[in-house]
């Protein structure tokens, strides 16, 4: 679970700022109607409850994942 939600974070922080970074290109503002500020955490949320509705459903396909990142 710890590294499901540090890969949810690290999402979440990237693409705050590749959306900050295309409203800034395309309107000038960073923060251009909070685009952001508000899709960046449902990112890292969705993908939170996504990797762990997975490993919740399929845990033994998870551990023989897992084992085969570890060779």
């Amino acid at each position: 679970m710890k590294r499901v939600l540090l890969l949810a974070v690290i999402q979440a922080v990237v693409l705050f700022f590749i959306i900050g970074a295309l409203a800034y290109a395309f309107k000038g503002d960073f923060f251009y109607n909070y685009l952001a500020v508000i899709f960046a955490p449902i990112a890292g949320i969705m993908r939170f409850a996504t990797a762990y509705a997975t490993e919740i459903v399929l845990p033994k396909k998870a551990a023989e994942i897992a084992e085969k990142r570890k060779k």
